[in-house]
């Protein structure tokens, strides 16, 4: 028997079809079936027109795509032994723009996602949590919208700011901008601590243990309850392989494979169209499902994202989660949620470093259009994980451009030998409601996907 179920809320459409054994999901395929072709639209460009364009590949992770861009222009300049003068305060700007960007996501996410699907699992009724109407859904779509207005102070809009360039930012905020900018912060950590972990801000980036979830009130709690009374913790695991390219002052690079970290050679990335339908007339070929590539490293695939970057950088309470439960989809859905407490905290404290006498953009010397042959890339921890962009220019003109998504890496389909992340973790899913839930867990984005 096979069940398609079509996924879509505020990220797009794609279809999950599963295939079922003895009441088990025995075989998934993703597929995303909408094309967009950035890609192709950037080629001809004036390379600075990326900044405008890659932002609108998506309204919910337009910071990523920017800063990927921006630092893949830069690496451009670097490439040419022209490195650009970046100072410190366009650093902080930037850094503090995308945190405040996977704020806002992660917040949506687990209100219109995550907590709805769980509870109905349990009952039709969703009470506070119910969509449009709910008082705890409503509130969090408020913090939500509060707090990207942090990110609007900076970016002069939401979405698809363009205040980053080749050199620094286009913004200069003021100390009463910045003061205004912690206040919506702060009204964040207000909400993370009443509705969504019960306990004191500062009581909950000091868990260091899997026995810490019992101090979990409020909304985690309800959703750790749930997620144990219906075995959330056994399904959706996948291969256990995680991998993390870009850094912050949060993140750190790198992947994992049996508790084990090891440094990343970007050779070993390699891109499959095995399944992609092409813009070539090959659709015709019955092996084609999907306008989604598939991504590996050193021909094994490797899931990105929080769950990842909290392996990577040593977040203590979700290593111990996942020492005991693995990469099931609880443990990878409270990653998520871990990782809101540390953003907010790291956010918070950035902003204080924001010296407002600095220059926010110096120019470069050479303009890109003059560039005859060069390239570069970028590795950004965007939302739902890493984000890689690559551009090629040729007499002052874009002549290739790529970007790899975090959802590429984890719903891209199978390869000859092995199948997808997300694949893979929904595999023996009981019903379709659990297997949605798996797929979910990973934060789909299909506009990023169908770039």
């Amino acid at each position: 028997m096979k069940t398609v179920e079509i996924i879509e809320r505020i990220e797009g459409e794609a279809k999950l079809s599963c295939t079922w054994k003895d009441e088990k999901v025995s075989d998934a395929r993703i597929d995303f079936l909408n094309f967009r072709g950035f890609e192709y639209i950037l080629e001809g460009k004036a390379p600075l027109d990326a900044l405008v364009y890659t932002p609108r590949i998506c309204g919910i992770c337009g910071q990523a795509h920017l800063k990927a861009t921006v630092d893949a222009l830069e690496n451009i300049y670097e490439n040419i032994n022209e490195p650009l003068q970046v100072t410190n305060k366009a650093k902080l700007l930037r850094e503090i723009g995308l945190n405040i960007e996977i704020i806002d996501s992660h917040i949506k996410w687990f209100y219109m996602f995550i907590l709805p699907d769980i509870i109905k699992l349990e009952t039709a009724d969703l009470g506070i949590y119910a969509p449009l109407k709910g008082s705890r859904w409503l509130e969090a779509c408020k913090t939500a919208s509060e707090t990207i207005k942090a990110l609007a102070v900076i970016g002069g809009q939401w979405p698809h700011t363009s205040y980053m360039m080749p050199g620094g930012v286009v913004s200069d905020p003021t100390l009463l901008e910045l003061s205004s900018m912690q206040n919506y912060i702060y009204g964040a950590i207000r909400f993370f601590e009443k509705s969504i972990a019960g306990v004191p801000f500062d009581k909950y980036l000091a868990f260091d243990s899997v026995n810490d979830l019992d101090f979990l009130g409020a909304d985690l709690k309800y959703f750790k309850d749930l997620s144990f009374k219906y075995s959330l913790e056994e399904y959706g695991k996948s291969y256990d392989r995680f991998i993390t390219l870009g850094s912050s002052s949060l993140f750190e690079s790198g992947k994992m494979r049996q508790r084990i970290a090891h440094r990343l050679d970007l050779s070993k990335i390699k891109e499959s169209d095995e399944h992609t339908f092409l813009v070539q007339n090959d659709n015709i070929n019955k092996q084609k499902t999907t306008w989604s590539k598939s991504v590996s490293y050193d021909n094994k695939f490797f899931e990105t994202g929080p769950l990842s970057r909290a392996m990577m950088s040593n977040r203590k309470f979700i290593k111990d989660i996942h020492k005991r439960y693995k990469d099931s989809s609880f443990t990878r859905i409270m990653a998520r949620m871990d990782e809101l407490a540390f953003l907010l905290e790291n956010t918070k404290e950035l902003i204080k470093k924001v010296d407002i006498s600095e220059e926010s953009f110096i120019k470069p010397k050479i303009s890109l259009k003059d560039i005859e042959s060069a390239s570069g890339i970028s590795l950004v921890e965007a939302c739902r994980g890493s984000l890689f962009h690559e551009i090629h220019i040729k007499k002052g003109k874009i002549s290739k451009y790529d970007v790899i998504t975090p959802t590429v890496w984890n719903l891209g389909p199978e390869n000859k030998t092995q199948k997808g992340i997300a694949q893979k973790a929904i595999i023996g899913a009981p019903s379709i409601e659990i297997a949605r839930i798996i797929l979910r867990s990973f934060d789909v984005c299909s506009v990023c996907t169908t770039h």
